[in-house]
């Protein structure tokens, strides 16, 4: 028997119905991400609406910066590939 389908990005990434579990994977890492850099007392900075926000381990939320949002456009349907540079 052959692999799953689903288990190839590629498949997940091209068909709705399996969207939600890359939502579930990215939220989880960030979850992580975060629990870890508070652990190890390492601020965290992210961007919030246009604002780049930094969060320091004890919660004090500083904005330091606004960035212009300039989202790239892309086609339906174009594709890319990842790469690890």
């Amino acid at each position: 028997m052959g692999a799953k389908k689903t288990k190839y990005l590629t498949y997940i990434e091209d068909t709705r119905k399996h969207h939600p579990k890359i939502n579930d994977a990215a939220k989880k890492s960030v979850e992580k991400a975060i629990s870890n850099s508070q652990e190890k007392q390492i601020p965290v900075t992210y961007l919030e609406g246009v604002e780049i926000v930094k969060v320091a381990s004890s919660g004090q939320k500083v904005t330091i910066g606004e960035i212009k949002n300039n989202r790239r456009k892309v086609k339906i349907g174009a594709k890319t590939t990842l790469s690890e540079s």
